[in-house]
């Protein structure tokens, strides 16, 4: 398996969703979804924290990590993360799942 990882997140008005992928063969090795009561940074930070512990040997620099959905714009920018807007999002993905 490559070092390389993949975190998708995904901050709504109700829940937050994460999911920590292998780029190379797209295999799912983690998914959360929670509802955050409007505490969305932390509870974005408490998925975080739990991705590094089910996977401490993986370096920060091995980890991409991309944001979408109402609540991402003020924690993109606090992580590093790349933002994509929800429709882009959805659209990339089926074109190259399910081209």
């Amino acid at each position: 398996m490559a070092r390389n990882l993949y975190i998708g997140i995904d901050v709504g008005s109700t829940t937050a969703k994460c999911v920590v992928v292998e780029p190379s063969t797209l295999d799912l090795l983690w998914t959360r979804y929670q509802r955050h009561e409007t505490h969305q940074a932390e509870v974005v930070a408490e998925m975080l924290a739990d991705i590094e512990q089910a996977f401490p040997d993986r370096e920060h620099t091995d980890i991409r990590t991309f944001i979408t959905g109402s609540g991402a714009g003020p924690i993109a920018a606090q992580l590093g993360s790349r933002f994509v807007q929800e429709v882009n999002a959805v659209s990339i993905a089926v074109e190259r799942l399910h081209p």
